[in-house]
């Protein structure tokens, strides 16, 4: 079944997602005493849920695209396509890229690189569902390597997130009574553990380069590496189905170039600890519409997984939050 055909399902789906996402938000950022513009706050909501609610249909698009190509061919048009057209679009603040922003750019496109082939590969073996909560694992991941660079114990709660989330992954990789790793899962996490090093990565250069400019030069390196490595492992291969070019055309338009520069514009409207709350909606929009138009299922011991991994990703977002605010003397 082609899960684009329901379209109008799919909406009605993010619709209601957005609405009860904003009820929740504005109702629990007014109790804990957060001050921020509501208008202001509710446009980039919107934003940031649509986007992410976009790159979660990524996982579904691929799961189609895959079976028409192999996944490093998958990324081997979809990336330089992305590439030529936002090159095209920004060419004319193309002077303002300088080595240095070459080299960094570089450096996070390799990470994301890393973790696009490795999530496609664990993808080709694996559903959706599960290769969204192990990918998204990295939310834990990053605070634990961010103490590790500068040397200091992880938070307390970096800490029991870490350990939910490890029990998650045990239930969600729970095979008749035993926890073991497929191959599949196994890439997952590597993938995981590729865009902690991406995030890390992009949060100390984003402070000293132009962060749209970051992005676009990060696209055209995936977009470079990914279709050389296409033509060297899987060989040359080019999709005749329309339905495959409709796959690469959504992923590389929708998916990348959308995804890739407005999430940025997005969280600079948010605190990090509302755009954590965000990220959590990643893998259980996937899960969703898995469910809906893959009729994936996970099981019992796998949505206790879920659960779990979800939980640890909304510990370091919600802790910030409930901290009692500081009185004005």
């Amino acid at each position: 079944m082609i899960f684009y055909h329901n379209t109008l399902d799919y909406l009605a789906i993010l619709s209601k997602w957005i609405f009860y996402y904003n009820l929740f938000t504005s109702v629990y950022i007014k109790k804990v005493g957060v001050e921020v513009d509501t208008k202001r706050r509710n446009r980039a909501m919107i934003l940031l849920f649509t986007v992410i609610s976009l790159r979660a249909t990524s996982l579904l698009f691929a799961t189609t695209g895959l079976s028409y190509m192999g996944p490093l061919t998958l990324n081997g048009y979809r990336f330089p396509l992305a590439a030529i057209i936002l090159l095209f679009l920004f060419r004319k603040d193309i002077k303002k890229v300088d080595k240095q922003l070459v080299i960094h750019g570089s450096i996070i496109g390799f990470f994301f690189l890393l973790t696009m082939t490795t999530e496609l590969i664990g993808l080709k073996m694996t559903n959706s569902s599960t290769t969204s909560f192990l990918e998204n694992t990295a939310i834990i991941f990053v605070p634990l390597a961010d103490a590790l660079l500068v040397r200091r114990v992880p938070r307390a709660s970096a800490i029991i997130s870490a350990l939910v989330a490890l029990a998650g992954v045990g239930f969600l990789t729970l095979k008749d009574g035993h926890i073991g790793l497929t191959f599949g899962e196994f890439m997952c996490i590597l993938s995981a553990l590729a865009y902690t090093c991406a995030v890390v990565a992009t949060d100390r250069f984003s402070k000293r380069d132009d962060p749209f400019m970051l992005g676009i030069v990060q696209v055209a390196f995936i977009g470079a590496s990914s279709y050389i490595l296409a033509m060297v492992v899987e060989g040359p291969s080019f999709p005749t189905a329309p339905k495959a070019w409709g796959v690469i055309m959504f992923l590389a338009i929708v998916c990348t170039c959308f995804g890739f520069t407005l999430q940025p514009v997005a969280q600079s409207k948010l605190s990090a600890s509302i755009s954590g709350l965000f990220c959590a909606f990643n893998p259980l929009v996937t899960a969703i519409l898995g469910y809906t138009f893959l009729n994936e299922r996970l099981g019992t011991t796998g949505m206790i997984g879920g659960v779990l991994i979800l939980t640890s990703i909304v510990i370091p977002a919600v802790t910030p939050l409930i901290k009692k605010p500081q009185l004005a003397r």
